[in-house]
């Protein structure tokens, strides 16, 4: 009996791939761009001059076509994956190592998830980069998913959304702006690194005298 129900059970993808074409993976991204273009001077001194974006377990590239579908934006974007779903995807696993190249945000929609180390990350994210625009389904929803049924998706961490607020600001991100998806199931993020907040801040100062 044992073995006819293992060997009846759905095996899910890595990284749950299967819902790829769900309608809560477009809904994040479109809400992440929103998020962006509603605040992009926030993070980008001249945003007519481009913006660069790595993003980071880019699956499909689902964020750059919502970019070229909803906003005028000129925006450099590079794409990178552990599991590569195009020629033109990258792969790297960001664990290890974050690509050579300088960008002026790094992209991050449903990747903190399956990530064990998720302080580590962040602190490296934030030396490296201006700006990220970061996704994570937290736990403190109102019908939260249990720890078994999170890690069933292959998620490593368990963050409320204050628990992770702290995670970004420990590692050296100041909150730009925030909004929760998914019927408040998934937190979306834009942050600003503290140095380029405290740049920005210098740079204006400077022009008002």
């Amino acid at each position: 009996m044992r073995l006819g129900w293992a060997a009846g059970r759905r095996r899910r993808l890595p990284f749950n791939l299967e819902d790829a074409g769900s309608h809560r993976w477009e809904e994040r991204a479109e809400a992440a761009v929103e998020l962006l273009v509603g605040n992009v001077e926030a993070i980008c001194s001249d945003p007519a001059a481009g913006l660069r974006i790595a993003d980071f377990g880019a699956g499909d590239q689902r964020l750059k076509r919502v970019l070229a579908d909803k906003t005028d934006l000129q925006v450099s974007y590079a794409a990178f994956d552990i599991r590569p779903q195009a020629d033109s995807v990258v792969e790297i696993d960001l664990r290890r190592e974050l690509p050579a190249g300088d960008f002026d945000l790094a992209a991050c929609l449903g990747l903190l998830e399956y990530l064990r180390d998720v302080p580590t990350f962040l602190g490296r994210l934030a030396a490296r980069y201006p700006a990220a625009l970061l996704s994570y389904s937290v736990s403190d929803h109102s019908e939260p998913l249990t720890k078994r049924q999170r890690k069933s998706r292959g998620w490593l961490t368990h963050y409320t959304t204050a628990q992770l607020e702290h995670e970004l600001e420990a590692a050296g991100f100041g909150r730009v702006a925030f909004r929760l998806v998914s019927q408040g199931r998934t937190g979306i993020w834009l942050v600003a690194s503290h140095s380029s907040m405290a740049a920005s801040s210098s740079s204006a100062s400077s022009s008002k005298s």
